[in-house]
């Protein structure tokens, strides 16, 4: 199978999941019924995939098809090496890629939970500042 870029760009997207939820590419090679090394190739975009095998690491990585092309296409520019942390400007150190990894891997119900849970501190956040 070709490798595109989109190819190269899904497989950095596949990995900074991957890591972001610590997990190896053996647990994920396994849950999505591959192997590491093919995993792997994927994730450094020197192989591509089918679309099956696609949609078993995504499902592997708790995340859609659509959730790994939405992020591949919000990707950071060719300027920056996809994986390295997206820092906050208004808070510095803040991971951004790996926070928004976390959230997209929380089930819709707990998503909710930290919509609720972010809105109370900044509630309680502004009444102190007044």
């Amino acid at each position: 199978m070709q490798t595109t870029i989109a190819a190269m760009k899904i497989g950095q997207v596949i990995r900074e999941i991957r890591e972001a939820q610590k997990a190896t590419l053996e647990e994920i090679a396994l849950a999505a019924n591959t192997n590491a090394s093919n995993l792997s190739r994927i994730e450094r975009g020197i192989q591509g995939y089918s679309p099956e095998n696609l949609e078993r690491i995504a499902t592997a990585l708790g995340v859609t098809v659509s959730e790994l092309h939405r992020r591949m296409e919000t990707a950071t520019p060719s300027g920056g090496k996809s994986g390295e942390p997206t820092a906050d400007q208004n808070h510095p150190g803040v991971d951004l890629a790996m926070v928004s990894n976390k959230y997209s891997s929380l089930t819709p119900d707990h998503r909710e939970l930290v919509e609720e849970f972010m809105t109370l501190l900044l509630r309680r956040q502004r009444v102190k500042k007044a």
